[in-house]
Order: C-alpha cells, then structure tokens, then sequence
C-alpha cells in the first residue's frame, strides 16, 4: 500500500525528510472536501509516515499503531482515502470490514433480543419456584416469553390457583405449561347396579303383567273341607 503519485509530494530520495510538499489545489479537490474530519487528519498523516519510505506505508496493523488508532479504525477511515492511496487488497479488506460490522451488528441485535426477552418473576410468585420452572423451561428447550406466563396466568385463574400454586404443580409433574382442565375434579362413575330402578308406568294404561296377577287373584279359591283335613293328618304323622 502507497500513497499515489508520490513523487509528486517530494522529490527526495533514499531518505526521511522533515516534511512533504501539499499543493493548493487540494482546495478545489471534491473528494477532499467530502472527507469527514478524521479521515481528512489520517491522509495528511499518511502523506507524512510515507515519506519515511519513499511513498510506502505500513502494515495496517502497524500503521493503527502509529496513528493510535484501532485496526477497525483504521480500515474505515483507509476505506474512505481510496482517491489517494494505490492498494491491491482495497477491496478484500473492504469486504472484511462490512462482513466484520454486519457481524458485530448482528452479535448486538441478538444481545438486545435475548435481553428483551427475559421475563422477570411474576408478583406472587417466589424466587425459588420461579427459578425451578425457568430450570424445567430450560430442559424442555422452551423459552419464557410474557405471553407463555399470561397464559398460564389466564388459566391459573380459571382453576381458582394462584399463579404460584400453579407454577408449582407445572414444576412437581414436569408440566412446561398450565390448564384448568388438567387439575379440575374428576366426575365420578355411577356403578349401575347401585341404582334403585323404577318401573315406568304404561302410557296406554296399567301394566298387562299388573292386569293379569290381579285377574289370577279373582280366580283362587280356598281348599275343600276333604283336602284340608288331608293336610291335617299329614301334620299329625310327622
């Protein structure tokens, strides 16, 4: 990397001299007047280090350092003297600069998110409880989001619990979440056979079963003085 058109700026050779020529036509210069005024200070300091090298300049590394800037820096403000510089790898470090700020970008955007994602502890609920369903949330890779925890809320209040007691049932059965239903009371079976059944009257009048006995009474008469006496004596030989 080196400055272009550097024998323009000197003509000394093989040595460092204690300055470097600046033209005045750098006042009719468009680039340098959209220069912002750290990158403006970096290409004078430029022109000076490469004078110790007849145009040449540093590593970037090495020239950060004699800039006292950081690397990162020093990228974005070289990236803006292209109008002035003659690199090979201009285009590479470019590249590597966006990726590494679209990365770090990136890095801070999910920062920001996971931040904005943490649900404090609800009121009402004990730190110790609420640490043991994060840890149950956590196994069962299911993040906690404010709407998870309104909904439990909604349902806890359905069951007539406290958000508490229902985090705490959530944690003893491994429950990742919570609904009224599931702690509700059972309805009991009838066992069948338990149950006194009624005969359901006839819409056409009474039973015929009921008709027919009452007609088998009408028809019974009572035993013959003969038979009657038969049955005594039997009694009398046992």
């Amino acid at each position: 990397m080196r400055i272009k058109n550097w024998n323009k700026f000197q003509h000394f050779k093989d040595r460092k001299p204690p300055w470097v020529k600046l033209y005045r036509d750098v006042l009719d210069d468009l680039e340098w007047y959209e220069l912002d005024p750290l990158a403006s200070k970096v290409l004078v300091m430029c022109w000076l280090i490469a004078s110790e090298d007849d145009g040449n300049l540093p590593s970037t590394k090495n020239l950060a350092f004699r800039l006292r800037m950081t690397e990162k820096q020093t990228n974005d403000c070289l990236n803006k003297l292209s109008h002035w510089l003659e690199r090979s790898d201009i285009n590479a470090i470019s590249e590597q600069y966006q990726s590494d700020s679209l990365e770090t970008e990136t890095e801070t955007e999910t920062k920001k998110r996971q931040k904005a994602t943490v649900v404090a502890t609800p009121d009402g609920v004990s730190q110790s409880v609420w640490d043991d369903f994060k840890t149950l949330r956590k196994a069962k890779k299911a993040p906690i989001t404010q709407r998870a925890v309104d909904g439990i809320i909604v349902e806890a209040n359905k069951a007539g619990w406290s958000l508490e007691q229902a985090l705490t049932e959530c944690v003893v059965r491994g429950w990742q979440s919570f609904k009224a239903e599931w702690v509700a009371d059972k309805p009991k079976l009838v066992n069948r056979f338990d149950v006194a059944t009624t005969t359901v009257p006839s819409k056409q009048g009474l039973d015929p079963a009921l008709v027919k006995l009452n007609q088998d009474k009408l028809k019974v008469v009572p035993p013959s003085p003969e038979i009657l006496a038969k049955l005594q004596a039997l009694r009398v030989k046992t």
